[in-house]
């Protein structure tokens, strides 16, 4: 079955989706962002029993005309795909990037702090 025939059923178009969300799932676990090249789809629809050839051009006649799949991707093109993952870190970082590393330094330190009375009365 080619992805533009797998699209056609609701049954199947759910199958697919299942997959893409127990990706999405492991990855939010551990924050880690998930890419699927094409070859890598196809084996894993096969592994779970899905007969799947996926391209760039089936795969976006698909998406464009699937609002769950859209909500599941975050971007595809020619090399495969990249899945929304909730909490996984952007390819880019956003602004200048000088922000973060202050903040996470302001966290730590504020941990710290508030760890350091319950220590000290531990210990007395």
């Amino acid at each position: 079955m080619r992805i533009f025939e797998f699209a056609s059923g609701d049954e199947n178009l759910e199958k697919f989706v299942m997959i893409l969300r127990n990706f999405i799932g492991r990855a939010a676990s551990k924050k880690a962002p998930v890419k699927l090249n094409w070859d890598a789809l196809n084996r894993i629809a096969t592994t779970s029993g899905v007969e799947l050839t996926a391209d760039y051009e089936t795969f976006k006649s698909m998406y464009d005309s699937s609002p769950p799949l859209q909500s599941l991707v975050k971007n595809f093109n020619d090399s495969g795909i990249e899945l929304n993952v909730p909490g996984a870190p952007d390819a880019e970082p956003a602004g200048d990037g000088a922000a973060e590393p202050n903040d996470s330094q302001a966290a730590v330190d504020q941990m710290a702090a508030s760890a350091a009375p319950q220590q000290l009365a531990a210990q007395a």
